[in-house]
């Protein structure tokens, strides 16, 4: 979503601009010169996230501290660091700081003050700049991903004693069955097409117990994780980044950190049949990838920031069949500079439940996500989306929202569909466009009560006469509301450690006999009949999309 960096000044920034370009005055400058790839590093307690980073020569890193207490960032090698000097290294909560890197090579760093210098342990990350091959630590260098499985199980704990030490143990085409039992670890897999399986999704626990980073972090390609729960983690509960190939099943994360199951730089993949909950950024994410390749198949986000957040996620990117309640805001798409790939565009949002967005006290957040707060889908500066044949109610704010956004670049939001969909009782608008620039969508076949600018579907109709400014200005006093009530302190953050605690969640079909796929050729193994997906009520059961 968000991802912790729009913060408060840009969005008064594309406020001002805005309004001075309405009442035709100048001012607002022009762009800063474009990067040539920025990728944004959080600060959290005790870990960055992500921790390996790719960018291209030329590029940089925002660094941000979305942490409670104070943090930096050095290189090992002291070519940089996240301040101008050495002597002034601490970055307080909400600071940002840029750091450009012009030459290829491999940059290992830490935080001085939570890791030791030579960033072999605690808080530490490493940068990978240009086209150079970078094997962690440990590891047993670059093994190639396969198709099929090998038949080796390797059991845990009866035959090792942790995940780690299985997943370590591994070779590529293996199962790691982990047992009944609560594991205090963060996993790191490199080995490809492995699958971590648990025997029973709801007693196969890994827990941070609040202390450790993310439950699984995957970077080797064609990974499955199926069947099991992380929780109490202060990042996230698994994690794919950097990947070709991934798959999440039957999984459960709730009352992490920052996001629930997320996939970051990561492309052909497939998270479905999953939950997630009491997230501050998002249950589920996908983000910095075009073509991703990527789909959300009956999956569950409630009482988070965002039930699904898409930042940079461009192209055979789909969310389908899926239910998001209970959130602060319940689906979005969004493009930011301080991720590469901008802008987001061509994801398919079709047969969702979307409800109660922004209504829950429940739900986890932060002010990232409080300044979105309230809408059920928010197409956010991005292009050439299709949102069809969803159900969404009850939200506070707008049902269905196109609008634009400012960040190194200003971004209209451009090119949607909006088909089909059943939207009630939203407390602004059903249908809304707001901002300059949001032109040529178009919105046909929407059950709605409301829209902003009024005759908002019958002037944007899809194949029908469609005036190129009908979107609504006043729709950015909600910006400007967010951000007022955050600084004068009426919003509160939730502590997603305090969440809801899920239900019991149902098992993956065949638990620890099932057949085993390495995560291999995810996407291309079948085509999506969205056709045959029907408008969903909030009562009936979601079906998952068939496959051709």
């Amino acid at each position: 979503m968000i991802r912790s960096a729009v913060t408060f000044r840009r969005y008064t920034k594309y406020l001002i601009c805005t309004l001075w370009v309405a009442a035709g005055l100048s001012g607002c400058g022009k762009p800063e010169p474009k990067l040539t790839g920025t990728v944004l590093v959080s600060m959290a307690d005790n870990s960055y996230s992500p921790a390996i980073i790719r960018i291209p020569v030329g590029g940089s890193i925002v660094f941000i501290n979305a942490g409670r207490n104070d943090h930096n960032a050095i290189a090992v090698d002291k070519s940089w660091s996240s301040e101008k000097t050495f002597g002034n290294i601490k970055m307080r909560p909400e600071d940002m700081s840029e750091i450009v890197l012009t030459k290829e090579g491999i940059y290992p760093f830490y935080c001085s003050f939570h890791a030791t210098p030579d960033g072999k342990a605690g808080m530490v990350g490493v940068v990978v700049v240009g086209n150079v091959d970078y094997t962690p630590p440990g590891t047993r260098g670059v093994l190639a991903a396969v198709e099929t499985a090998s038949g080796v199980t390797r059991r845990v704990p009866q035959d090792y004693p942790t995940i780690q030490n299985g997943v370590d143990a591994a070779n590529p085409g293996d199962l790691v069955l982990i047992d009944k039992g609560e594991y205090t670890e963060a996993v790191f897999v490199t080995t490809p097409s492995i699958t971590l399986r648990g025997v029973d999704r709801n007693a196969v626990i890994l827990d941070g117990k609040f202390e450790l980073a993310t439950g699984i972090m995957v970077g080797g390609n064609g990974v499955a994780v199926e069947n099991m729960t992380a929780r109490h983690y202060t990042l996230n509960g698994f994690f794919w980044t950097g990947v070709r190939g991934f798959r999440a099943s039957y999984l459960t994360a709730y009352n992490n950190g920052d996001y629930g199951i997320y996939a970051f730089g990561s492309t052909d993949g497939l998270f479905e049949h999953s939950y997630a909950s009491g997230s501050p950024d998002s249950s589920f994410y996908v983000g910095q990838c075009a073509p991703c390749r990527v789909v959300l198949n009956d999956v569950t986000g409630e009482y988070s920031g965002l039930g699904y957040s898409g930042t940079n996620s461009s192209g055979d990117m789909y969310v389908i069949n899926s239910r998001f309640t209970h959130n602060r805001s319940g689906i979005s798409t969004t493009t930011f500079d301080i991720e590469l790939n901008p802008p987001g565009r061509d994801t398919t949002i079709i047969g969702n439940v979307i409800a109660d967005s922004g209504l829950d006290n429940e739900a986890a957040g932060f002010y990232a996500t409080e300044t979105l707060a309230g809408n059920g889908i928010a197409l956010v500066g991005t292009h050439n989306n299709h949102v069809e044949r969803n159900y969404v109610a009850r939200s506070r704010n707008n049902g269905i929202v196109v609008v634009p956004i400012l960040d190194r670049h200003y971004w209209p939001a451009t090119g949607h569909v909006v088909r089909d969909n059943t939207v009630l009782d939203s407390g602004r608008a059903d249908l809304a466009a707001s901002g300059l620039g949001t032109i040529g969508n178009c919105f046909s076949g929407n059950i709605h009560r409301t829209s902003l600018p009024w005759g908002l579907q019958a002037l944007n109709g899809c194949g029908k006469i469609r005036f190129p400014m009908a979107s609504d200005l006043s729709g950015d006093t909600t910006f400007f509301g967010s951000i007022a009530q955050i600084r004068m302190g009426q919003f509160t953050l939730s502590d997603y450690r305090t969440r809801p605690t899920p239900p019991p969640q149902v098992n993956m079909p065949g638990g620890a006999d099932a057949p085993v796929t390495p995560a291999v050729h995810v996407f291309a193994a079948g085509k999506l009949n969205l056709d045959a997906i029907k408008t969903p009520r909030e009562a009936a059961p979601m079906p998952p999309a068939k496959l051709l």
